[in-house]
């Protein structure tokens, strides 16, 4: 490979361990002169940025139990368990999917081109950390299953994230999700806004989350949001607001406000931190208006 601006030849050896235990050997081998490699997408829009890339590429898709994908049962609660190395492709089509997690199937919609698609894996967009699925999948309560070398552990998602080093030290083997179950007052959404739709990083993408009793009072919320210039966050204060309210409500303008007050996104080249807000604010503002 050449480098973007750079006259000589660039060739990282590549690594093929067959198992977690080798693959994990390897990175406390070259430690942080290395990456573990799966699709590639993200490491080749690094090459493209001029990103430096370490002299050393683990590549974990020979590890066959990391590709699989299957419905657990667990203390009397059915999940659906999904394998790092499983594509976004497969996220979207496969039918396992669509009948027990389809919040996630719409925000793999949402998510880059087919072709990249057909490569990216659902375990590389959480490593990113600003991964356009996350927000849906904070929503859902999915736990990551990681190998720390020794022994495997689960850990919410919502908490690794809060860790820019969470897997500095540990491999992620798969992702459970609840399976979401289908009842009338239970409510899902999903947008993501970018400058050219599913074909770039978002500006902002929002996913939630509405549960209301049989007196449509609104008893569980969860609002996630993230950008490609800030972190997943959950508006935990907006949620308080929300909860409890009776459906349909009239303090929209109050709830407008509360989201106002707690979110504060950073400004980029390509947005403000105010034209992040406002799309914020409307876009959940306008879900919790329809609901039913």
């Amino acid at each position: 490979m050449i480098r973007k601006g750079d006259a000589s030849l660039y060739y990282p050896t590549v690594w093929f361990p067959d198992s977690l235990e080798k693959a994990y050997s390897l990175k406390r081998q070259f430690y942080n002169n290395s990456c573990f490699i799966a699709g590639g997408t993200l490491l080749q829009i690094h090459w493209e940025k001029g990103i430096h890339c370490p002299d050393n590429l683990i590549s974990i898709e020979n590890i066959k139990d990391m590709k699989e994908y299957k419905l657990i049962r667990k203390d009397d609660q059915t999940f659906l368990q999904i394998g790092a190395l499983t594509t976004l492709d497969c996220c979207r089509n496969n039918p396992i999917f669509f009948e027990n997690v389809p919040l996630l199937v719409e925000a793999v919609r949402n998510i880059a081109s087919p072709a990249i698609r057909n490569r990216a894996t659902i375990g590389g967009n959480i490593a990113n950390r600003q991964g356009d699925v996350i927000p849906a999948l904070i929503v859902l309560d999915a736990h990551l299953t990681l190998y720390d070398g020794n022994e495997m552990f689960v850990k919410k998602l919502s908490e690794c994230i809060k860790d820019s080093n969470f897997l500095s030290n540990s491999i992620l083997v798969s992702i459970s999700i609840p399976v979401q179950k289908k009842k009338p007052r239970n409510y899902y959404f999903y947008k993501k806004v970018g400058l050219r739709e599913v074909f770039c990083q978002s500006i902002v993408t929002i996913s939630g989350n509405f549960k209301m009793n049989e007196n449509k009072e609104i008893e569980q919320v969860c609002l996630v949001v993230c950008g490609n210039s800030f972190l997943p966050q959950r508006l935990v204060n907006t949620e308080q607001f929300i909860k409890g309210l009776i459906v349909p409500t009239f303090q929209l303008k109050e709830i407008a406000n509360s989201i106002n007050k707690e979110f504060k996104p950073p400004s980029d080249h390509f947005s403000s931190s105010n034209y992040k807000q406002v799309i914020t604010t409307n876009i959940i503002v306008s879900e919790i208006a329809k609901l039913p």
